[in-house]
């Protein structure tokens, strides 16, 4: 008989910055599934294995990290069974092929930026670089773009972002109907960056981080 892995069966149950973090990360690169044999398992994805590890150790699980190579690199994956965590996560709005239908959930104020940095880390992008290079007066900016499957989802964040400050924003929905990005650049993305980073944080993507502080750094 398998021996059962360890892992907290509450995480989902009580908000946490931890536990607002890895619902972010879920809701952009995480998996639910209930088999035809009523098992139900967790999946978590990400290139950082560095990141899977530090939120596998939040989890309290000792669930073995597996890796496999795709076209674009190196993918590292956790996946634990779990029913508890099956039920709690409907609650909190994933559920299997959560893609096209996904909403954002009802966050507490406490841990908002945590779910999106967690969601960021997951199905964001940050890039500072030069714009304007034809003209005499180059402008070093910066841009920070949301994706989604569910444009749904990224209305409903770009709503709740502007009642913490972002002004502006473009969000696109492609005519494919495949995916939205939500895009924002200068003042909203320092405003972004404030709202994902202004909190005793643990869990966070060293190298997008450095990106902002890099950007900050250069207009100080």
């Amino acid at each position: 008989m398998p021996i059962p892995m360890m892992y907290d069966k509450d995480f989902f149950k009580t908000w946490s910055s931890d536990m607002a973090y890895i619902l972010g990360f879920l809701y952009a690169d995480g998996n639910i599934v209930q088999t035809k044999r009523g098992n139900h398992y967790i999946a978590i994805y990400t290139a950082d294995k560095s990141l899977l590890v530090s939120m596998r150790k939040s989890m309290k699980s000792r669930h073995k990290i597996s890796t496999r190579i795709s076209p674009t690199g190196c993918v590292h994956r956790i996946q634990i069974g779990s029913k508890e965590w099956f039920y709690d996560l409907d609650v909190l709005g994933l559920f299997p092929n959560k893609t096209k239908r996904m909403e954002l959930p009802c966050i507490p104020e406490k841990y908002f930026g945590d779910f999106v940095r967690g969601y960021f880390d997951g199905d964001g992008n940050v890039w500072v670089g030069l714009v304007h290079k034809n003209r005499k007066t180059t402008l070093m900016t910066i841009q920070v773009s949301f994706t989604s499957g569910s444009y749904e989802y990224l209305r409903s964040l770009h709503e709740s972002l502007k009642k913490r400050g972002i002004l502006g924003g473009s969000l696109y929905h492609s005519k494919s109907g495949n995916y939205a990005r939500l895009s924002l650049s200068i003042r909203d993305a320092l405003k972004i960056y404030e709202i994902m980073y202004n909190t005793s944080h643990k869990l966070y993507l060293r190298r997008k981080k450095v990106v902002f502080e890099r950007f900050v750094k250069m207009r100080s």
